[in-house]
């Protein structure tokens, strides 16, 4: 997990993608970017042979260099600017390029990273983004170093909420505890491991009792007043299960909040 501090000293966590997701996406658009290129090849012959021209070797050079620039070069600039950091490879697999500091690219990063990409894949046949892409913090290629930018994953799988419920001799305790200043990195470790556990899939029970007890571990410095008496994943389920609890009281009470005000809003007459 990448954390970014923005302008307005707001922490954003922006998973960075791994260098096989890069790969992948593009490949996709080097595909499309060739399919097209071919495409165009094609059209000019078949062009110039319905019209019988037959144009001098430095003219079909020209126009070659110009076709081949324009597709490979102009175009990914172009549809990266414009889409903000995205491109169908990066659609298909849910990434966006962006700045160091998590904003939009503009032109200039575009640009940059185009013409240092134009070098970097072609020429090296790809092998110096992986190679740079290896040894970088956020897997970036050398465009994305010269730029100020890496990629982003915007699309992540929909994690199942934890449904464990408070257990019966603890939900007295849970009703009063303090359990605010818990980490939310310990906390969803702690929503992890009871995922685990609820499905029913077969564990290691030596180690989810090991890892259990060094996050209640954790977990109990952030607690007030002491739990009763119980093992420790009884204890992670009535924290985690108070958590969301209140989470959900919490947003109940702002949905209502908002419809009150809502009827207010538009209630007749104005005044």
């Amino acid at each position: 997990m990448r954390h970014v501090v923005t302008g307005e000293a707001v922490t954003l966590d922006l998973p960075s993608v791994s260098v096989i997701t890069r790969g992948a996406s593009l490949l996709v658009d080097l595909v499309i970017y060739w399919l097209a290129l071919a495409g165009i090849f094609m059209g000019l012959g078949q062009f110039s042979y319905q019209t019988q021209l037959q144009p001098s070797p430095a003219a079909v050079a020209a126009i070659s260099l110009s076709v081949v620039v324009a597709t490979l070069v102009i175009a990914p600039i172009t549809v990266e600017t414009l889409t903000r950091g995205r491109s169908l490879g990066k659609l298909i697999f849910g990434v966006r390029v962006v700045r160091d500091d998590g904003g939009s690219v503009r032109f200039r990063h575009s640009l940059i990273r185009g013409l240092a990409g134009f070098a970097e894949i072609y020429l090296t046949l790809g092998l110096l983004p992986l190679l740079i892409g290896m040894f970088t913090e956020r897997g970036k290629r050398l465009g994305d170093v010269m730029a100020g930018t890496y990629a982003i994953r915007v699309r992540h799988p929909r994690v199942r909420p934890m449904m464990l419920p408070v257990p019966a001799h603890m939900a007295a305790w849970a009703q009063i505890a303090d359990i605010g200043q818990i980490p939310d990195e310990v906390a969803a470790r702690a929503a992890r491991l009871l995922r685990t556990v609820e499905t029913g899939r077969k564990v290691d029970l030596p180690a989810v009792s090991a890892i259990s007890d060094r996050l209640a571990a954790q977990i109990l410095r952030h607690v007030t007043p002491m739990p009763p008496t119980a093992s420790s994943l009884e204890f992670l389920a009535a924290v985690m299960g108070e958590r969301r609890n209140r989470e959900y009281q919490r947003v109940r009470a702002q949905q209502a909040r908002a419809e009150h005000l809502h009827q207010r809003i538009h209630a007749l007459p104005y005044a």
